[in-house]
């Protein structure tokens, strides 16, 4: 059993999730934060970290940075408070320049402080008919105080660019062409490559494989796509170059939690 409710912002959007499902190793360009509330808190896997979470840890994944969730096998739901915040808010309210880390480490210790200010977000902005703006303004108050309290006493380094221009190619054709199927044998070789160098050389340069960052660029679509409510699923799968409907039912499922049908219903206006 899955559910969703969203909330969106100008810092991104925040997601109060029912799930059991794995969710397999992903990525996406926004710095995300997730919050045990009840049930299974499965087992989160940053990088080389892994985490469950729980009441006294959060779990910080930074803008690209390949993340899973693995649940039991006993098909346990569990209840998270998810926020998706977009770097170019972090840059311009925070104050820390795009590319540079978030999160020193995935565990993030929680505060009495921060568990009352969770628990009040969920009472006022999920439950609550406060205005839009004074609910907005909870939820970046909260990112700000995590945010603060988990860069630590040594500043984080800012990534390293991509600066090959063979990767730099590589990504312009795959972000040019996110609708269609790539062959990364073919992509390999358009850029001078063998296999084995071109993806070697992706992994060094974004910290990302190729099907990853495709997957990515692929989910983000996904998202946009699901979100234009006029536009059936069906026309959406077909878009992005899935055989079937269940086919992209399945990838966007074990990318975000839920099926695009309870996704788009959570992004519907309120009446």
């Amino acid at each position: 059993m899955t559910a969703i409710r969203l909330f969106k912002g100008g810092f991104g959007h925040v997601s109060l999730l029912r799930a059991a499902g794995d969710l397999v190793t992903h990525a996406h360009p926004e710095c995300h934060i997730i919050l045990w509330l009840a049930g299974n808190p499965g087992a989160i896997q940053v990088g080389p970290e892994r985490v469950v979470p729980d009441s006294n840890i959060a779990v910080g994944v930074n803008s690209l940075q390949p993340h899973g969730h693995c649940f039991a096998n006993d098909g346990a739901p569990g209840n998270f408070l998810a926020f998706y915040i977009d770097p170019r808010w972090i840059e311009t309210h925070l104050g820390i320049e795009a590319g540079t880390p978030v999160f020193p480490s995935a565990a993030i210790p929680l505060t009495d402080e921060l568990r009352g200010m969770i628990r009040s977000i969920i009472d006022h902005v999920f439950r609550g008919e406060g205005h839009q703006v004074l609910r907005e303004a909870d939820i970046e108050y909260l990112i700000e105080t995590i945010v603060r309290g988990s860069a630590g006493e040594t500043p984080s380094r800012a990534m390293r660019p991509v600066v090959d221009w063979r990767i730099r190619k590589a990504i312009a054709f795959m972000s040019a062409h996110v609708e269609d199927r790539v062959c990364f044998d073919a992509l390999a070789q358009s850029v001078g490559l063998s296999r084995p160098h071109f993806f070697a050389l992706f992994k060094e340069q974004t910290n990302l494989t190729p099907n990853l960052y495709w997957n990515t660029l692929r989910m983000e679509e996904a998202l946009r796509q699901v979100e234009e409510h006029s536009l059936p699923l069906t026309a959406v799968a077909c878009n992005l170059g899935f055989t079937s409907q269940g086919n992209f039912t399945r990838f966007f499922r074990d990318h975000t939690g839920v099926p695009p049908t309870l996704y788009r219903d959570a992004t519907r206006p309120a009446a």
